[in-house]
């Protein structure tokens, strides 16, 4: 797991975790990993993505696979609401 920032420019990685599984063929299976924002905020800023890039290999064949998924970081809106006079 790594920051990109808007340029396209990955930064490095800060979390990595390596899972063993062995899929049977036509199976999928869930592998879930929790990034809190205390873990992340360091690495992006204010226009950043994370990205995720996950390999998995083929036993039988040695064939690696590998995929990358980015997450846009977006600020929550705020609103305010005044009740009575400013």
């Amino acid at each position: 797991l790594c920051s990109v920032r808007y340029t396209g420019v990955a930064g490095a990685a800060f979390r990595q975790e390596q899972h063993r599984r062995t899929v049977p063929p036509g199976q999928e299976e869930t592998v879930t990993m929790t990034v809190t924002y205390a873990e992340y905020q360091p690495h992006v800023g204010d226009q950043d993505a994370l990205k995720l890039t996950v390999a998995g290999a083929v036993q039988e064949t040695g064939q690696v696979l590998a995929k990358e998924l980015r997450v846009r970081l977006h600020t929550p809106e705020l609103t305010l609401t005044v009740r009575g006079g400013a």
